[in-house]
């Protein structure tokens, strides 16, 4: 089953508080004011899919911990020592431990990462050009294509209503090709938003150094399990033999 971003939070708020501290700061990453394990687990889950996905992925809530396992491996280079087929904690354990020969006890920074694998995480701005065109060239008969219609009724144009400005606009729109041209500048403003919203992708920098950061715990999820099994109330193992 993938490991989504509640699963982050159950497994890390079992860690010592000052550890989860380390790692945030580590990745120059704020605690906001979060000081218990509980707080700082949520932090650091909330950090990873925010500098992971786009401001509308981020609010569509879909990634999980595979997927950002996946980019980091595939941007930094070593994505044949992660296997796939494992499920996340694994996959960040085959990353984490392709990345450092030692693993760090405080958290990861920059600087603990090589110049070659610094100079892969750089930012890329050429996702924008395609939606900074769309903002420009949208208000035209292309728009009144069912193209449009169909892009709107896909994942991202479904996220246009969490836009309040342009939720009343969307509704008119997604009723019928006769409302295009009555909409035609606020759905540039909304492919203007989207533009913006491409830009402020994967912020690598920040994402690359926590992820490994929480690699370098090495978190047990099934280990986890049984700790709270027994805080539970659960019997202790039958002793085997040695």
């Amino acid at each position: 089953m993938p490991i989504v971003r509640a699963d982050i939070e159950a497994t890390l708020s079992r860690v010592d508080a000052d550890t989860l501290r380390l790692v945030l700061e580590s990745a120059g990453v704020s605690p906001r004011g979060a000081e218990s394990s509980r707080e700082l687990a949520e932090r650091i889950a909330d950090a990873l899919w925010w500098h992971y996905t786009s401001p509308l992925g981020y609010l569509a809530d879909q990634t999980t911990l595979e997927d950002i396992v996946a980019y980091v491996a595939r941007k930094v280079g070593v994505n044949g020592a992660v296997d796939a087929n494992l499920d996340g904690w694994a996959q960040l354990a085959q990353l984490t431990k392709a990345m450092f020969r030692t693993l760090p006890e405080s958290g990861v920074s920059l600087l603990d990462l090589d110049e070659v694998t610094r100079s892969k995480i750089e930012p890329s701005w050429m996702p924008t050009v395609g939606f900074g065109v769309g903002s420009g060239t949208s208000i035209g008969t292309g728009m009144a294509s069912g193209k449009v219609l169909g892009w709107l009724r896909g994942p991202l144009g479904r996220l246009i209503p969490l836009i309040p400005p342009l939720a009343p606009y969307y509704k008119l729109l997604v009723g019928g090709l006769g409302a295009v041209r009555l909409v035609a500048w606020p759905l540039g403003v909304a492919f203007a938003v989207l533009s913006v919203n491409s830009a402020l992708g994967a912020n690598e920098r920040k994402l690359v150094p926590l992820l490994l950061g929480v690699g370098a715990l090495g978190p047990d999820p099934v280990r986890e399990a049984d700790i709270i099994t027994l805080d539970a109330g659960g019997d202790l193992p039958d002793p085997q033999p040695l």
